[in-house]
């Protein structure tokens, strides 16, 4: 009897802690999510450049940093302070005490490991903030809000954003995830001031420290060739612009993603371009370093397949990249994963880039991993997957609105 009734206890015990937990978040989305702050596209000429490679990318950002003048300013969602962490911050410390401003900002929870190098960082003078602190009320969902932009600003003059990260992950020395491929996009131009007014927007959240007005950040810049638009999103508008974006396609949509957990909206608007003779390329890594965004995946890809988009799994590595390719001329770089996590929870960096040069450079590289590192999955692959296989699918699914 006591035995029951202990259990009887606890079972109520998670039953309250659970519906606490989705009234948190219910009432996080209703009141927080309700008021978060919307922005338009900005558009700017540039010169770029595209990387794919994390010790190509890792070396041109040193040297932008070596070279700086005025200020460094870097915002990561992960920063391990691993052997190629700790050269990023002897570099940093080091330009900090020539009388450089260093500004990093990391994410509270994906790099937390590095306050405890705080008290040795601010003897150099680098400052250092976390972003995303969990906020009472409302803790469950403030905890889900995590801010997953990436962005680096030399002088106001040179600006770098992307998918990578610091850490040996990202330049392939994990054995476990083995070589790392991703992408970022080196930005010179006018488009430089919208990268630092969003990292200065995040600055001041992080910090209270205000500096958007203060036009020594915003250096006159020289005009590039390239046109690219950038939109630093909250949690909301990115599932239309992606919408807007894959629904102007006409020919072709190739999609690039870790991961692949769509919106009820952006899964229509693939079926309806499938519908409409576009074809659908889509290219997921074989590995997966989530339990549960994997098997979630395929409720998405197979009504897709079913309809003739064609399906790559790259096996050499891990695959990073977040990227979609509009009818081979126009493209979408940024932070975002084509998941609902970037959709609705994250605080994101999206880029859309008209110029043909681009696209066919990330094409032309794409196209490279497909035939050499990536193997076809045909729909009936994914028909025949084990009953096993499949009810981690259906039970996965459910938690798609936080994958």
């Amino acid at each position: 009897m006591y035995l029951l009734i202990t259990l009887l206890v606890i079972t109520a015990a998670i039953i309250l802690f659970i519906a606490a937990v989705l009234l948190d978040i219910y009432c996080g989305i209703r009141f927080k999510k309700a008021s978060a702050r919307e922005r338009t596209l900005s558009t700017g000429f540039n010169d770029l450049h595209y990387y794919t490679n994390g010790h190509e990318l890792f070396e041109a950002m040193k040297e932008s940093i070596q070279g700086a003048r005025h200020h460094i300013h870097i915002s990561f969602f992960i920063f391990v302070a691993d052997e190629v962490g700790n050269e990023w911050l002897s570099l940093l410390k080091k330009k900090a005490e020539e009388g450089i401003e260093v500004r990093l900002l990391v994410d509270t929870l994906s790099s937390w490991a590095l306050r405890k190098k705080g008290p040795e960082l601010a003897q150099s003078g680098l400052q250092l903030a976390f972003s995303g602190k969990p906020t009472f009320p409302f803790i469950f969902y403030s905890l889900n809000r995590r801010n997953h932009r990436k962005i680096m600003v030399i002088d106001g003059s040179v600006g770098y954003f992307g998918g990578f990260n610091v850490s040996l992950d990202y330049i392939g020395r994990n054995p476990g995830m083995g070589p790392w491929h991703d992408n970022h996009l080196r930005v010179e131009g006018e488009s430089t001031h919208t990268l630092q007014h969003l990292f200065l927007e995040d600055w001041k959240k992080a910090t209270a420290v205000d500096l958007l007005h203060d036009a020594t950040y915003f250096p006159k810049t020289a005009k590039g060739t390239a046109a690219l638009s950038l939109i630093g999103t909250d949690g909301k508008q990115l599932e239309d612009l992606f919408a807007d974006y894959l629904g102007s396609a006409r020919t072709s949509i190739v999609i690039a993603s870790p991961y692949f957990v769509p919106s009820k909206k952006l899964m229509a608007a693939l079926i309806d371009r499938l519908d409409h003779g576009v074809t659908l390329t889509i290219v997921l890594p074989m590995k997966k370093d989530h339990p549960l965004v994997k098997p979630a995946s395929y409720h998405y890809l197979e009504p897709l397949l079913k309809k003739g988009a064609k399906l790559f799994h790259f096996y050499q590595g891990f695959y990073h990249a977040k990227l979609f390719v509009i009818d081979h001329s126009r493209c979408y770089l940024g932070t975002a994963n084509f998941d609902q996590r970037s959709l609705f929870w994250n605080d994101e960096l999206s880029g859309f880039c008209d110029d043909t040069a681009l696209a066919h450079r990330v094409l032309e590289l794409l196209h490279k991993e497909i035939r050499n590192q990536s193997v076809a999955v045909p729909y009936a692959q994914i028909r025949k997957r084990s009953l096993y296989e499949k009810g981690k699918t259906l039970c996965s699914t459910w938690l798609s609105y936080f994958l």
